[in-house]
């Protein structure tokens, strides 16, 4: 059984308190919550351990906040704080703290802003209470499996990249190579490692919330707006602001982000005032920014400015070598940590993915383990156990004749004919070229085979975009991008 994680709120109004005993125990409700009187923090600290301390800054207790704050610090080593403050946050009272994970809330608390700093606080005392003993992971980089070359390539750069903790990066790779994981290694490697790691997903929030989520906002600045939001970016004050899918970002902040690189300051919405920032960020893509940059849709300063310290996550199909380890990994994962048997994955199985394409990278493999460990818990997998796109020839759509025996179960059967006959290519489908008429236009030629390849999935799915996307190996976005630059949109009809 886990340790029980305790949570200490101290309050100068004790009718505060109700709210934020509910927001806690509705998102965390395992965690242990003791509401106490401002003047029995120190007797509580020193009476139980806790993880986490809940304190009001209106409290009387005979002396400084700030030196409060050091009598706290004195008391547990390992208390994450948070700190509840009547107006807009000023900064963090690093010098009192010791590095200790610290945030500042503005009364009234939203309920998602304090979830939000709760769930640092455990991820960071997490990351701390790591048995010193505990079995190393394969990998010599925290989160990543790998001793191929371009694995052990990627470390080193890691290791480089967090050593000067002061330039932007920029992290491309394709969908499900682990570029967050990437992130969280330079900062954990850096010098800001002692303070927040603070992801964004720029395509995950709503254009309109994404401005405001990022720099914060003043109470009365629009509609809606009751109270000051603290952003994203000061939440990152000292550590690492990661900004995944930075392609997604609209122009207009764009130009906002631009300024706080250059200026190193941010104002929030509503702000006339700039406040001084020191964060490190760390972007993340899958998209082509220069491709973007040339069609007016993302800002070349900026490519610019993000790019300093460039660095590319290989895909899973470039280091194959890797898969034994990786799949070691995830079968304890899926098995024995959750209380199942273990699988053991044939050796012809080990041969067909070794060979497959793995559009979805490191991702796809982790969730095959886990559909596996669901279905076959305690068996060896053979190739008539793995999904039907993992035995289908991907340019014949012929079956590869592995093993004799009937399939148990396959996710995908029903569709599995149709799905070879669409990529049946033993005659591929190629744009009419004629050199004797003299020099051809190649991005013609790309572009019309794209094309037509987009129309034939298209059709096979009855418009299905989701779906074609799936039998392309292409991001439903990248997809929908292509559609409409193509204007193709409704042409699988004809």
């Amino acid at each position: 059984m886990s340790q029980s994680i305790n949570i200490l709120i101290a309050l100068a109004d004790q009718s505060d308190g109700d709210a934020l005993v509910e927001t806690i125990a509705n998102r965390f409700p395992d965690i242990i919550q003791k509401r106490v009187d401002a003047e029995a923090v120190i007797v509580e600290l020193r009476r139980a351990p806790c993880a986490i301390l809940l304190l009001d800054s209106r409290i009387k207790s005979g002396y400084p906040l700030s030196q409060l704050l050091k009598e706290i610090s004195a008391e547990s080593k390992n208390l994450a704080i948070i700190l509840l403050v009547d107006n807009q946050p000023q900064g963090h009272l690093h010098a009192d703290l010791s590095g200790r994970p610290f945030f500042q809330l503005t009364f009234p608390v939203q309920p998602a802003e304090l979830n939000f700093c709760v769930n640092h606080c455990l991820t960071l005392l997490n990351g701390r209470n790591q048995p010193p003993n505990s079995k190393p992971k394969t990998s010599s980089i925290s989160g990543f499996i790998g001793k191929s070359r371009a694995m052990k390539d990627l470390f080193e750069i890691i290791r480089r990249v967090a050593e000067d903790d002061y330039s932007t990066v920029l992290i491309r790779g394709e969908s499900g190579t682990g570029k967050e994981l990437v992130a969280k290694a330079i900062h954990q490697k850096s010098g800001r490692r002692k303070h927040n790691f603070v992801p964004v997903n720029c395509a995950a929030i709503p254009d309109e919330l994404l401005e405001s989520e990022l720099f914060g906002h003043l109470k009365g600045s629009f509609t809606g707006a009751g109270q000051n939001k603290t952003g994203r970016i000061q939440y990152a004050d000292n550590g690492t602001l990661f900004l995944d899918e930075i392609g997604d970002m609209k122009p207009n902040l764009q130009a906002k982000l631009l300024r706080v690189i250059q200026e190193r300051e941010f104002e929030p919405v509503g702000s006339l005032r700039a406040t001084p920032i020191n964060t490190r960020i760390v972007a993340a893509t899958h998209c082509d920014l220069e491709e973007l940059v040339k069609e007016g849709r993302f800002r070349e300063d900026l490519y610019y400015r993000l790019s300093v310290i460039p660095l590319e996550v290989p895909p899973l199909r470039s280091r194959s070598e890797d898969i034994p380890l990786l799949l070691s990994e995830f079968i304890k994962r899926h098995t024995v940590d959750r209380g199942r048997d273990k699988i053991v994955f044939s050796s012809e199985s080990m041969e067909i993915l070794s060979q497959h394409s793995w559009c979805g990278n490191v991702r796809e493999l982790e969730n095959l383990v886990q559909h596996m460990a669901i279905l076959y818990s305690g068996k060896r997998i053979y190739p008539h156990h793995l999904p039907v796109k993992f035995t289908v020839h991907r340019e014949t759509g012929v079956e590869l004749q592995v093993s004799q025996n009937p399939p148990v179960y396959r996710s995908e059967n029903d569709i599995s004919a149709e799905r070879a006959a669409l990529f049946s290519l033993s005659t591929p489908p190629t744009p009419s070229v004629d050199f004797q008429n003299g020099p051809i236009d190649f991005n013609d030629l790309i572009n019309e085979f794209e094309t037509d390849l987009i129309i034939k999935a298209l059709k096979f799915t009855s418009g299905n975009k989701k779906e074609a996307s799936r039998m392309l190996c292409l991001k439903r976005t990248t997809l929908l991008e292509k559609i409409k630059k193509k204007e193709i949109d409704g042409r699988w009809d004809e």
